[in-house]
This record gives structure tokens, C-alpha cells and sequence, in this order.
């Protein structure tokens, strides 16, 4: 008998092993046929709040009601002399040109609103221009409301297209117009003439100047 397992000592060991790799290999596969494909397993996605993400597709609107009226327009060297003249600004002895358009409505104050959904970078008293509001809506795309009263936002809130800012109100630098709205548009600090841009997309804007 000693003889026999001596002589088939490799045989058995061959055995021994290849039946021990079979039941290693069922274990095996029994373990994969239970275990879920990586597909099946949920995926969270964390959503990135972007405040500024449906600016473009607003377009720009007139900050302020149709009853209010243009009182001065912006200095646009397109335009007749007449309209030149018209748009210039007088100070201390000086002319200089309109860098906006003023609205007035028969020296009464009215309600002055957000042209377009933004931040508010900058709100401030100045001497000569009275309170001023800035509202960022894409980067460098600013509009600045000037000669303002009454102001409803703070810097750094977002604000929503025609939100109430605050009314119209007075200031130094254009008092012949008493209660006004001084208003610009502002494109890589750059001021335009918001006529131009009027009821347009917002994403457009900066392509078009």
C-alpha cells in the first residue's frame, strides 16, 4: 500500500490541488453572481447653485414705467448736432457729455427698477451724484442707477428683474432736473448707450458692442 501512494504521490497531489481550484472557483463565482453590477448603484449629484445661470436669457428693460419720459439722452456722436447739444451737461461753467439717460416725470418721484437680474456691488452716496446703486448681471456688464431716494437693496444682494430699487430722487451734479433717475449702462467699464440695448439678451450684450 506504501508502495502504491509512493509511486502516484504526484497523482494525488494533482488531484488534490485541481479539486481544491474547482471548489475555489464555484466559491468564487457563486460570490460574483451575488454582488450588485456597478451600474445598479445609486449616483448622487450635487448641483452647483448658479445665481447668474438664467441672466442670458433675459433681455434688457427700460428701468422705469412707460409714463415716465426722457428728459436728456445719451451723447452719441452718431447723432445730430441739435440731439448733441441736447446731451450735453452743464456744471460749474463746463459741458460735458451725457454718460446715461436721465428719466423725469413732471418732478415727481417715481419707482426705479432692476433692468435685469444681477448682484448689487455697489451702493453709495456721493456728493455730487446723490445715492448710486451698481447691479452686476454677467461679468462686465453693469447697469448704474444715479440720483437715487428711498433705496430698497443692500451691496451684495441679487436682485430679480424689476425688483424695486428705490425711486427717483435728486442731486447735485444735475439739480435742473430735480426728481430724476440718472441711468447707464456700463460694458467693460465702458459706458454705452443703453438706447441700443434695449430689449436685448443680455448673453448677446457684450458681442454686440
Amino acid at each position: 500500500m506504501k508502495g502504491l501512494l509512493k509511486r502516484n504521490k504526484k497523482t494525488f497531489i494533482f488531484m488534490t490541488s485541481l479539486l481544491l481550484f474547482l471548489i475555489g472557483a464555484g466559491v468564487i463565482q457563486e460570490i460574483v453572481k451575488n454582488l450588485k453590477p456597478f451600474e445598479d448603484v445609486p449616483v448622487v449629484s450635487v448641483e452647483t447653485k448658479d445665481e447668474n445661470k438664467n441672466q442670458g436669457s433675459e433681455i434688457l428693460k427700460k428701468p422705469v414705467n412707460d409714463d415716465v419720459k426722457v428728459s436728456k439722452g445719451f451723447y452719441d456722436t452718431s447723432l445730430d448736432d441739435k440731439k448733441l447739444e441736447e446731451s450735453l451737461v452743464y456744471f460749474e461753467g463746463v459741458y460735458r457729455p451725457n454718460d446715461g439717460i436721465d428719466y423725469t416725470k413732471d418732478n415727481e418721484s417715481f419707482d426705479v427698477y432692476a433692468s435685469a437680474s444681477g448682484t448689487v456691488i455697489r451702493k453709495e452716496n456721493d456728493s455730487l451724484l446723490g445715492w448710486i446703486v451698481t447691479i452686476e448681471h454677467q461679468k462686465g456688464i453693469q447697469t448704474i442707477y444715479q440720483s437715487l431716494d428711498d433705496i430698497k437693496v443692500e451691496k451684495g444682494d441679487q436682485v430679480k428683474q424689476g425688483d424695486v430699487i428705490g425711486k427717483a430722487g435728486n442731486n447735485v451734479y444735475q439739480s435742473t432736473l430735480k426728481k430724476h433717475l440718472h441711468f447707464i449702462v456700463s460694458i467693460d467699464d465702458k459706458t454705452v448707450n443703453p438706447d441700443k440695448y434695449f430689449n436685448q439678451k443680455i448673453e448677446k450684450i457684450k458681442t454686440t458692442s
